[in-house]
């Protein structure tokens, strides 16, 4: 058994020697020298937590062969050794292959995300197999990657080929001798060494010796970001990622969540979100966080509603506009209606996903992939929906993609929404309209939208639109022409990809958005649908993977613009001085409302970023990776995002329990 546990500790050696060399690739592809060479007091510490992260992964692999081993020896059957090398051999190829491909996937995540594997990671499977093998083809450089990846793989398992082969030298010796009886100072050794061999066990899989076993928390040892991802390996990150997808809308306590927002109660919380005005009245959890939610809206309409449309364009960046020249346009004439109109370039998006994006704005759960729950058959009063019918309008959603994608015709029903438009309405429509694997291109979408808004209607529209033209893989109609850009935007120190076609199609995807947009603002204020139509435009997220945020301003990383169109008799010329205050989509609804709401009430998790009323100094953006304010403002606008949010989940919590 001795020699057994031997073979263990060797495969071990080379799990521990693919997991340091995958962390030497990181360090190259992302760590900058100028980090390492002034962040050196840290690397001990980041050292050890990254030993104590792949000591952790090795004592798992470790587990079944360990037990296989100490079954076989209590048999004492002559065939045990050739079984278990023959095991071995199998068992430690694969384990090996996957740690490799796992750690390739992570590392292929983070160029383009600038994250390990997390939640996000499971939106891929989201979509169709074929359209998934055609991104990764046509997005990432896989016949390089495969080429690096069987150039270390064919080693490691050749290694741990020799490894079993001098185990079968070992075994020929064996049959060829008489084993002899074991002494007891042999026994008692062999019996230090499995006790030492299962405390290291049992240590290595719960990371720590201390108080608390190994957590993500241990993966923070300096304030440099990318130092700290150095220290977990991909198992861990893939594991926590898969449990966070398990554990998305497990609803936790109130003790929990106090503890994680870090406030002493409800009421503190409640004082903090509504400066003092909602107070807890006979113990009435529920009617208190209403009150704070919730916002109570009369009949004091003084003008008529207008119809409403909330446009989500996909990916669509803040920063890109940056890069206008003579000779390199991004614009294509929005920079007209920017102009005119009302553009806010302060502004983040809350999520950092396409459907996380939608279901913040439509249903505001703070629990990850409503669509996708059984929560969807049920309406929720926080439903962007609600209020515009009390309020008398007709609620659609409109998309070139397949509405069937992530539940959302499923879902919107239940919300409340009267009617669903996507993809296959679109082709009826518009018989000569073209597609790609997303959907039916964003052109036609936004001339459906025109003649809906043309078409006489009984009531008010309120319309909520997802663009997708601009999306991976990046397939654009066959009569698309954009002038072309000069070499020197491809060059640009603010790009991470810097492979000039997959860069390209980014950018023509950008490009081609802003073209069509353009085109359907320019035909829609020629149109009488100008005369009493609310429009706010913005993207459901940042472009991603192709900025270096190394080089860019962190702000732009989240960002996206929010254009607002308003109809002439809802306009203020003071609303033009407001446009530099910080929001997010979260002040969408609570913008619209003066305008469209009337005897109901709406969920409101923002501000009206209209209200002249207001400082500017007192607006913030809160995505949920960065919040960003005023300087001075800054940890007030932490500790109120902190309120709202644990307020949120508290009241989910009640409604559901309440429902249950």
């Amino acid at each position: 058994m001795y020699k057994n546990l031997k073979y263990l500790i060797k495969h071990s050696a080379v799990i521990l020697v693919i997991l340091f060399f995958v962390r030497i690739c990181f360090a190259v592809a992302f760590v900058p020298m100028n980090v390492i060479s002034s962040n050196l007091a840290v690397f001990p510490r980041l050292l050890f937590n990254l030993l104590r992260f792949d000591v952790q992964v090795i004592c798992y692999v470790l587990l079944l062969p360990t037990v296989l081993t100490l079954v076989f020896a209590a048999l004492h059957k002559p065939w045990t050794e050739r079984v278990l090398s023959r095991f071995r051999k199998v068992y430690f190829s694969i384990v090996c292959v996957l740690l490799l491909g796992i750690s390739g996937i992570d590392m292929g995540f983070f160029a383009n995300f600038n994250s390990h594997i997390n939640i996000t990671f499971f939106d891929f499977f989201n979509e169709g197999p074929v359209s998934l093998i055609q991104t990764v083809w046509e997005e990432y450089h896989c016949v390089y990657e495969a080429i690096a990846f069987l150039l270390v793989t064919i080693p490691v398992l050749l290694l741990i080929r020799r490894i079993e082969s001098g185990n079968s030298s070992s075994r020929q010796s064996v049959r060829s001798s008489t084993v002899p009886t074991p002494s007891r100072r042999r026994i008692a050794s062999l019996s230090v060494i499995l006790l030492l061999y299962v405390a290291f066990l049992v240590i290595g899989m719960r990371g720590s010796v201390w108080r608390f076993p190994l957590q993500i928390e241990d993966t923070f040892v300096s304030n440099q970001k990318i130092l700290n991802d150095l220290v977990p390996n991909a198992v861990y990150m893939f594991k926590k990622a898969y449990k966070e997808k398990k554990n998305a809308f497990r609803m936790e306590s109130t003790a929990d969540l106090l503890r994680q927002y870090k406030f002493k109660s409800l009421q503190e919380a409640l004082d903090v979100y509504t400066e003092g005005k909602v107070k807890m009245q006979n113990n009435d959890t529920l009617a208190a966080l209403q009150r704070a939610l919730f916002a109570e809206v009369g009949d004091t309409l003084k003008q008529p509603q207008p119809n409403v449309v909330i446009v989500y364009c996909e990916s669509w960046s803040n920063y890109l506009f940056n890069l206008q020249q003579k000779d390199a346009d991004m614009y294509f004439g929005l920079d007209r209606h920017f102009k005119d109109d009302l553009l806010f370039r302060n502004f983040q998006s809350v999520q950092n996903g396409t459907v996380a994006s939608l279901e913040n704005l439509y249903v505001s759960t703070p629990y990850p992939r409503f669509f996708a729950s059984a929560y969807r058959f049920k309406t929720l009063p926080t439903s962007i929906a609600l209020p515009f019918k009390d309020s008398n309008y007709r609620t659609t959603f409109m998309s070139g993609m397949d509405a069937a994608w992530e539940n959302c015709a499923e879902a919107l029903v239940h919300q409340q929404f009267d009617a669903t438009y996507d993809k296959f309405h679109l082709l009826k429509d518009y018989p000569r309209a073209t597609y790609n694997c997303i959907g039916v291109y964003d052109e036609y979408l936004f001339q459906a939208l025109l003649d809906k808004l043309k078409k006489p209607s009984e009531k008010r529209q309120m319309i909520a639109v997802m663009t997708t033209t601009n999306h991976p893989p990046f397939e654009f109609p066959k009569d698309l022409k954009l002038p072309s850009l000069p070499e020197s935007v491809y060059g640009r120190k603010c790009f991470a990809e810097h492979n000039r076609k997959v860069l390209d199609k980014y950018l023509t995807g950008f490009r081609y958005n802003n073209k069509v947009l353009n085109d359907f603002l320019d035909r829609f204020k020629a149109s009488d649908a100008a005369k009493n139509t609310v429009l706010f435009i913005t993207g459901d997220h940042n472009v991603r993977s192709i900025l270096s945020y190394d080089v860019v301003d962190k702000r732009y990383e989240h960002s996206v613009p929010l254009y607002i169109y308003l109809p002439p008799y809802l306009r203020k010329e003071a609303y033009k001085s407001l446009t530099n205050r910080w929001g997010s989509h979260d002040d969408i609804l609570a913008t619209l409302a003066p305008f469209a709401f009337r005897h109901t009430k709406y969920f409101k998790m923002g501000k009206n970023l209209l209200d002249v009323s207001v400082p500017d100094s007192t607006y913030f953006s809160a995505n949920v990776e960065q919040i960003e304010s005023v300087p001075a403002y800054r940890k007030d606008a932490e500790r109120l995002t902190d309120a709202r949010n644990l307020l949120r989940h508290v009241y989910f919590g009640w409604y559901w329990r309440n429902k249950s």
